[in-house]
């Protein structure tokens, strides 16, 4: 088991959530700065140790899925900026032969998955981020691999603001039982994440050393 690499000391402030926050503006205005802070924590870890991390998590990930009840469809993400690489960890999902889907996002913060396969070609969409072409099967996953900027104990996310996962997470759960977990760097762990009404909880957390799951409210 490898031990949990002891914590770095930033320059930059942590911010914690207190009951001033309670109000939605203060919410807001909090997870922007969250968000600098979780950036730059994320870009240093990538820099420092992004392919032995994504190895990890890979060999981790293949744990966790071999541990799952029935057959899974099991979508991921490709990385987009410094978010940890599950690409190694899907094509060794598929190699197992799990069906495997990656996002595509529409209008309205809609996300579909479509089937992917190791090598296929993606487009690149909007911002530059790569994504499975409209003709791609459509596929209805039951595991989730989410990317995210930071994340608390209790599995609140802090994504970039949009909502496509927390729109997507919401309309899955209301079909069907779905695990959401979400795909980080150690050093992306804050004490607490403000959350909002129509955020959408994970349900794990798995890092280069650890899989957390959620703990209760």
């Amino acid at each position: 088991m490898p031990r949990r690499p002891s914590r770095l000391h930033y320059s930059r402030p942590v911010f914690v959530l207190t009951e001033a926050t309670h109000d939605l503006d203060a919410v807001s205005g909090l997870k922007v700065r969250l968000r600098e802070e979780a950036s730059a924590r994320r870009s240093e870890a990538w820099t420092r140790a992004g392919e032995s991390a994504a190895k990890a998590v890979a060999e981790a990930g293949l744990r966790l899925a071999a541990n799952l009840d029935g057959e899974q469809i099991i979508a991921g993400y490709h990385p987009f900026r410094y978010e940890l690489d599950v690409v190694p960890l899907l094509a060794a999902l598929q190699a197992k032969r799990y069906p495997v889907a990656l996002p595509r996002s529409h209008p309205e913060r809609r996300l579909t998955f479509h089937a992917w396969t190791a090598g296929a070609p993606l487009e690149r969409r909007k911002l530059g981020m790569l994504e499975p072409p409209e003709t791609a099967e459509e596929l209805h996953p039951s595991v989730l691999f989410v990317p995210l900027l930071a994340f608390d104990a209790r599995g609140n996310r802090l994504g970039y603001g949009a909502g496509f996962y927390d729109v997507a997470l919401s309309t899955m759960r209301a079909e069907r039982r779905v695990l959401a977990v979400g795909v980080a760097f150690d050093e992306q762990e804050f004490p607490a994440i403000p959350a909002e009404p129509l955020d959408q909880p994970l349900d794990m957390v798995l890092t280069p050393t650890r899989l957390l799951t959620r703990e209760a409210s």
